[in-house]
Parts: C-alpha cells; sequence; structure tokens
C-alpha cells in the first residue's frame, strides 16, 4: 500500500517519466531523429504552433534555411515534420502521384464538410478533381466566356475610384484590391458580385471573418496535441466553427451557398435558365459526376461553392495588393511599368480595360513585376504537408525519407532560394524575369509554388492571374499614387495580407 505522500509524488513521477521518454524517443529513437533540428522543435510541434499563431512562421522557417549550410536539405520543424528549403525539392514533393496524401488536419472536419482542399487520399482527390475540373478552368474559356463579364467589374472599380474627390481621406488599397476580388468570385460563383465595390465595404464581413479564423487553424494544423485530442471533437467543432445561422462570415457565405444550390436544382427542374444562360462555376458544380456518372452530393456542391470565393477572394486581393505596393516601394519599377504601358497605348494596343492577353504581350515587364511580386510576397505562405506511404520511404532533394513522414515547403522560403534566383534573392528585381537566359526562366517557371503545384495545384489558378493581368495595369494606367503609408507584408495563418498600405489616387488626364 503506497503512503499519502507517495500517492501525491505518483502523478508528477508518471508524468516525468512520459517526458523523458518522449525526449528520448524523439533525440535518439525517432525515424526522423537524423535530421537537422533546434532542439525544441525535436522536442514538441508547440514552437512552431506558436509562431503560425502570432504569424512569424515564415520569417522563422527562413531563418533556419539561414542558420545551417546550403548543404541542408531538410529539416525538422517539428517531432514528425519535414521541412525542405529549396526548390529542388519541389518536384519530388508535389509532382510526385505517390505524394498526393495530406496530412490529418484535413480530416478533423475543423475545415468544414469535405472539399476538393480537404480531401486527404490521394485517389479520391484525383476522382474529385476530375468530377470538378474542365476546360472552364482553362485559359481559352476564361478570355472568351468570362474575361467580359470582369471587365465589367474593373471598369467599374475604376469609376469608382475615380469619384473620389482630390482631398480625399487616404483608404487601405489592399483592402479595395481585396473587394475587387470577392466581388469577382462572387460573381464568377454565384452569377452576381455581392457589392463589395459599390458599398465600398467588406459585405457580411467575408474577408476580415475568413481572417479572423486563420489563426486558430493554423495553430491546429501544427501542435499535433490540439489537433488530435481537441479539434476532432464533434463538440467542440460545434463551438467554434461557423454556422450556417450566422449573419456574417463564413457561416453565411455556407448559408448562401445551401441557399444558390437549392434553388439552382429547383430552376433546373422546372426547365428554367437552360438555353442562352450565362453559366456560372455553381452551374460546373451541379454538372459534376464521379467516376461512376453519380452527381455529387448536396454537402459537396454546398462546400465547394464555398470554397471557390473563400479560397480566391482573399489570397487573389493578397497578391493583387503585394504588387501594386511592391512596385510603388520601387519607384524606378512602377516608371517602368508605367512608360511601358504609355508606349503600348500609344501605339494603340491596348483595349479599355486592358485585355488578358494584351498584357501578356504587350506589357512584358508588368508581368515580371506581377512575376516578382508574388514570389517575394506570396499570399498564402503556408505549410503544404503530403504524408510519404511508399514502402521503404522515399528519396526527396537527395535525402531518405522514411514511411510515414509528413512533408512540406513553404512558398516563402523557397522563392528566396539562392540556388535558383541568385546572391539577391530577397530583392525584389523584376528583371530577373527578362535576363535572357532561357533555361532560367525555365526553372524559376517550374519553381512557381504560389499557387501550389502538381495535382493539387489551385484549379482557380488562371482566375486569379486573369485578375491580375487585367486590374493592375488598368489602375495603373487611369491613377496616380500617393503612398501614405508604405505598410506590410503580414502573415495570418498561413495567409498573407497587405497591412497599413494607405494611399490617395488621383485620376490621371
Amino acid at each position: 500500500m503506497l503512503s499519502p505522500t507517495q500517492l501525491l509524488l505518483l502523478p508528477p513521477t508518471l508524468l516525468l517519466c512520459l517526458v523523458i521518454r518522449r525526449i528520448l524517443t524523439n533525440f535518439f529513437f525517432h525515424p526522423l531523429s537524423s535530421f537537422p533540428a533546434p532542439f525544441y522543435t525535436r522536442l514538441t510541434s508547440l514552437p512552431l504552433a506558436v509562431l503560425s499563431l502570432l504569424g512569424r512562421e515564415p520569417e522563422f522557417l527562413h531563418y533556419l534555411t539561414k542558420k545551417y549550410p546550403p548543404s541542408t536539405r531538410a529539416i525538422l520543424i517539428t517531432p514528425t515534420l519535414l521541412f525542405f528549403p529549396h526548390a529542388s525539392s519541389l518536384k519530388p514533393i508535389y509532382w510526385s502521384p505517390t505524394h498526393n496524401h495530406k496530412g490529418s488536419l484535413y480530416g478533423t472536419g475543423a475545415l468544414g464538410p469535405t472539399s476538393l482542399f480537404s480531401t486527404i487520399p490521394a485517389e479520391d482527390h484525383k476522382s474529385l478533381r476530375k468530377s470538378l475540373g474542365g476546360a472552364h478552368w482553362s485559359v481559352s474559356y476564361l478570355k472568351t466566356f468570362q474575361e467580359p463579364r470582369i471587365d465589367n467589374l474593373v471598369t467599374f472599380f475604376v469609376n469608382q475610384l475615380s469619384l473620389l474627390p482630390p482631398d480625399h481621406e487616404p483608404f487601405q488599397m489592399g483592402e479595395k484590391l481585396a473587394q475587387f476580388a470577392a466581388d469577382v468570385m462572387t460573381l464568377l460563383v454565384f452569377g452576381k458580385p455581392w457589392g463589395f465595390i459599390a458599398h465600398d465595404r467588406d459585405e457580411r464581413r467575408l474577408l476580415s471573418a475568413f481572417r479572423e479564423s486563420l489563426p486558430m487553424f493554423a495553430f491546429a494544423a501544427r501542435c499535433n496535441s490540439f489537433r488530435d485530442l481537441i479539434l476532432s471533437s464533434p463538440w467542440i467543432r460545434g463551438l467554434i466553427m461557423p454556422k450556417v445561422d450566422d449573419k456574417t462570415g463564413s457561416g453565411y457565405l455556407a448559408s448562401q451557398a445551401k441557399l444558390a444550390v437549392a434553388q439552382r436544382e429547383q430552376e433546373r427542374e422546372q426547365g428554367i435558365g437552360g438555353e442562352g444562360k450565362m453559366r456560372d462555376y455553381l452551374d460546373y458544380t451541379l454538372d459534376a459526376r464521379d467516376g461512376n456518372g453519380k452527381p455529387l452530393t448536396r454537402a459537396q456542391k454546398e462546400a465547394h461553392a464555398t470554397l471557390l470565393i473563400q479560397a480566391g477572394a482573399d489570397t487573389t486581393g493578397s497578391g493583387l495588393g503585394a504588387v501594386l505596393r511592391l512596385m510603388l516601394e520601387h519607384g524606378e519599377c512602377m516608371k517602368k511599368a508605367r512608360r511601358e504601358i504609355e508606349v503600348a497605348d500609344e501605339k494603340g494596343l491596348l483595349s479599355t480595360p486592358v485585355l488578358y492577353e494584351e498584357t501578356k504581350q504587350h506589357l512584358p515587364y508588368f508581368v515580371a513585376c506581377i512575376k516578382e511580386g508574388l514570389r517575394v510576397n506570396p499570399p498564402a505562405p503556408n505549410l503544404f504537408g503530403r504524408i510519404i506511404l511508399e514502402k521503404g520511404g522515399t528519396v526527396i532533394d537527395g535525402v531518405h525519407v522514411p514511411q510515414g513522414a509528413e512533408v512540406c515547403s513553404n512558398p516563402y522560403v523557397v522563392g528566396r532560394d539562392p540556388e535558383l534566383y541568385g546572391p539577391d534573392a530577397e530583392a525584389f528585381e523584376p528583371e530577373r524575369w527578362l535576363n535572357g537566359n532561357e533555361k532560367r526562366q525555365a526553372e524559376m517557371e517550374a519553381a512557381n509554388f504560389v499557387f501550389s503545384m502538381g495535382p493539387r495545384v489551385c484549379l482557380g489558378k488562371e482566375i486569379a492571374m486573369m485578375e491580375m493581368y487585367k486590374v493592375l495595369p488598368e489602375i495603373v494606367r487611369r491613377f496616380d499614387f500617393e503612398v501614405v503609408s508604405a505598410g506590410k507584408y503580414v502573415d495570418r495563418g498561413g495567409v498573407a495580407c497587405n497591412k497599413d498600405f494607405m494611399v490617395r489616387v488621383r485620376r490621371r488626364a
């Protein structure tokens, strides 16, 4: 029989034994114990989770990359997560069909109903992507059917800015551009914009509520204990997840997707809106069929309508704001880009508003500015983890990785890889995309990790690029910018924003 003192000491003794066991395992006996790592990331996933919660994860990962010699190809950033900092690792991680299995966060339900983004198994994702994919995501389709609709929004956006009085109060340009992107996505999904530009506000707090939710989900993605023990509870998820009866944010968006799917299906049953109707991405979601020819479930349809807007609005807005902010920070770049537009205008090469193909063909320096801005300040500086399932493990960037390990990279760090971008990799230098070295150009294009890559590359990538190739040259063409506050690039749980980017605009003559 244990004495009262022994009983009192038993719990802390057991806890100490567990801690010692954890330390010994992680430092000496774990399959990943041979990889370089700070002692605190080898011990627990909590440091990375806290850094993500504070918005410091990209800088921390970049710091680790510099801390270790260039020959270091992989760093252990949690006890079970290997980080690959070099561009040479991207293809073996993200293009291999055997590395298309996502981590356990996506199975907790923390990201809402299962969608293309949150599907874990590679085969399930492949089947679902095949169902939802198609020609309607291609550039040629967008140019033919959707660009005229985006043109109307670009023109409206320019007109709204033109109405501002000369002595108007400074405004957050990054927010304006995010509102433009949100109107584009609600237009393309639901058939009409929600009025972000018209009302000059964050409608139903769609953007701000999404940003506010990100740190918690980022913390959950990094902290294994929180994810596995707490977030997996349906009761806890019910307390913190958005609800369809919410009047704002993602819950409201989900309710609108639910209503839109029900209404559109009813219209189809009644034969309404068929021939001659301009099709939107909700139509294509309803058209989708799985490998057995069956339509998606109602929950899947609603989840994908919601996903398209959540994934496409704030991230595209972040990219638009980052490119413009960096161009204004580097005045010579802005001068060159503006002069390029003026020369093209003088030759009659540009429409009003500028067409996607015109930017691509006649504004190569502006295109380089867009590519460089997205490289330096990627809109989603997140960790995109994949599970190694091959028996016996695999080799990534010359490093053997055991079966069961989770591997990842990060656009912010890979975009600063000096092995690919040179010693000035951290500088904003659009000229690097125009230096005439075709081999290096191809390598940089292949390392474009802004929209992920491989089988899970963002379906809406071309929509985002069309927005950038259209609205950015058009507003630079039409307005002068007075920068009141240069602002800064800020990570919020894996999605960036342009904080305090304050400007005044004046219509050019």
